[in-house]
């Protein structure tokens, strides 16, 4: 299983996606953060399970919501580059590579 790290920024994101969520309807925020766990689980044990975006750069889409995990796993760690939400500018976070 591979080890996960969040680049500041990504980890910024998914606290305030979380807090936003929780604002509309209480517990929303929880439900967020299960399902963005679920797809850092799949990441950690398999981190070429989601396509290709850029060379060495992968996304998983999260269920239930419009985001998506941007990542990039080298050897035996997984570095999280952005919590994405699918309607923002697209390449925003390239700078984080």
């Amino acid at each position: 299983m591979k080890s996960v790290f969040f680049h500041q920024a990504a980890k910024d994101e998914l606290l305030i996606s979380r807090d936003y969520y929780d604002e509309l309807v209480f517990g929303l925020g929880k439900s967020f953060l299960i399902e963005v766990e679920r797809c850092l689980n799949i990441i950690k044990s398999n981190p070429l399970a989601y396509p290709i975006v850029r060379p060495n750069i992968r996304k998983a889409v999260i269920m239930k919501f419009p985001f998506s995990i941007l990542y990039k796993p080298e050897d035996e760690n997984v570095y999280i580059l952005a919590i994405m939400h699918q309607k923002r500018t697209p390449n925003y976070w390239s700078k984080r590579v």
